[in-house]
């Protein structure tokens, strides 16, 4: 695994051709609407993610928390209440797994559409990138 020295001494792009018609208006797209169109265009997303260790999931009295932990409670002394989507993603990040693994999981679990799935979890990784609670691998 590459440490962050290492991700950003080497920054590194790559170009992928697409035809002009299906990227038209692009910019107007949200990131999921984006994620969708350029899945569809064959673009495979790799990334792979995984939960902190500086968080503990319970569940208590009905209710998914997620409780700061160790080092970490100099940063964060409280707990996350999560609702049950969130919590099913917080268990399947316990081991590496890509956006399209959340994905499925949230499809199997809630019986929603792949466009529902797409949205809810970058918005939730979004969320917990912003807040150091996932490494990005």
């Amino acid at each position: 695994m590459k440490n962050q020295e290492e991700l950003t001494k080497h920054p590194s792009i790559s170009f992928i051709a697409c035809e002009a018609e299906a990227l038209n208006n692009m910019a107007s797209l949200s990131d999921a609407e984006l994620k969708l169109v350029l899945e569809k265009m064959g673009y495979r997303f790799t990334k792979k993610f995984c939960a902190s260790p500086n968080y503990l999931h319970r569940r208590v009295a009905d209710m998914d928390v997620l409780l700061s932990i160790g080092g970490n409670i100099v940063n964060f002394n409280g707990y996350i209440e999560m609702n049950r989507s969130a919590a099913v993603l917080w268990d399947k990040l316990q081991q590496e797994c890509s956006a399209a693994d959340m994905e499925q999981a949230l499809q199997d679990e809630f019986n929603i559409s792949h466009e529902k799935a797409v949205e809810d979890v970058l918005d939730f990784l979004k969320f917990l990138q912003e807040n150091n609670m996932v490494t990005v691998i």
